[in-house]
């Protein structure tokens, strides 16, 4: 029997086929899945895809004994009801049946992160950590959002390099290599100018969070306002780790780290990792087992391979 898993997310979805020893056997991308931000009928469409691809890797969607949809948004329950009606819909078009089961994207993420005991820390244009204690039990620090939270993230350390352009402008903060950088990434010449960009309706946050790309130039220069902005977002992440820690009484684990900020900045990472190793000596920061996508099927195996304990499609 084989087991599947989608990471299913705004731009495209990664189907994975394993064995029921875990073994990938196969995967493809399609286009987007998340309802949240995308048009329902690419939504359909990336499904019907997704089930096709399913049952010719595999042979026949009868050889498929569970799957594991994972995404962002799964509380929003008008958004799963969709997702959850278009598999439906798509397997009756393919001829089959398969025991499906919607997850978040964080909880297949970090399935596939790490074994046993242990936790996943994400800073990419958001930030949380993720994890399980040693009971099984889950447990989850920040990720509430860019308005009131995801400290140490893209969308962060983007602010702050904005902060430290206009508090140079006013003379409030140090002259800085950010201010240039900026400018050139925007094709801009002035701060009215990058402020006009800012609050223009089409900016969102992830163009904001793309601004953290120019961390590392700035502080290959030794620039004072981009090391201040790379400490606080290490000590921002260091401080979710160590709350997960402390919350779910773990004394050793792995803590696998990704997302753009801490596999493109290595200051951030190494400050990181130096902190950990004096406040949480036990923990071991490592880098993620397998991908999301195979998180989700290794998930659909523990939830599906038993024999008579199989739930019914939803």
């Amino acid at each position: 029997m084989l087991y599947c898993g989608w990471d299913g997310g705004g731009t495209k979805t990664e189907v994975c086929l394993a064995d029921e020893a875990g073994r990938r056997l196969a995967s493809a991308v399609f286009g987007p899945l998340n309802p949240n931000g995308t048009a329902r009928d690419r939504v359909v469409d990336t499904i019907r895809q997704g089930i096709r691809y399913m049952a010719e890797a595999a042979g026949s969607l009868s050889a498929v004994g569970g799957l594991v949809v994972g995404m962002a948004g799964i509380s929003n329950r008008s958004a799963a009801t969709l997702v959850e009606n278009a598999l439906k819909e798509a397997m009756d078009e393919t001829g089959g049946a398969v025991p499906f089961r919607l997850a978040g994207d964080q909880e297949i993420a970090l399935a596939g992160a790490v074994e046993g005991a242990g936790a996943l820390l994400i800073a990419g244009t958001g930030s949380v950590c993720t994890g399980r204690d040693a009971e099984g039990r889950p447990f989850r620090v920040g990720g509430y959002g860019y308005l009131i939270d995801d400290a140490g993230s893209g969308w962060d350390i983007g602010r702050g390099i904005l902060a430290a352009v206009v508090r140079a402008e006013d003379g409030r903060g140090p002259n800085t290599a950010l201010t240039q950088l900026v400018f050139d990434k925007l094709g801009c010449s002035s701060v009215g100018e990058m402020i006009t960009w800012l609050y223009a309706p089409e900016t969102g946050k992830k163009d904001v969070a793309a601004l953290a790309a120019l961390l590392p130039t700035a502080l290959e220069q030794q620039d004072a306002a981009a090391e201040t902005i790379a400490r606080q977002a290490a000590d921002s992440l260091a401080e979710l780790a160590e709350t997960g820690w402390r919350k779910s009484s773990l004394q050793a684990g792995e803590l696998a780290v990704t997302g753009s900020i801490l596999l493109h900045v290595p200051a951030i990472r190494n400050a990181l990792e130096q902190r950990l190793h004096r406040t949480c000596p036990l923990l071991r920061v490592t880098e993620p087992h397998g991908t999301p996508a195979e998180g989700a099927a290794k998930m659909a195996r523990q939830i599906f391979q038993k024999k008579g304990q199989q739930p019914a499609p939803h």
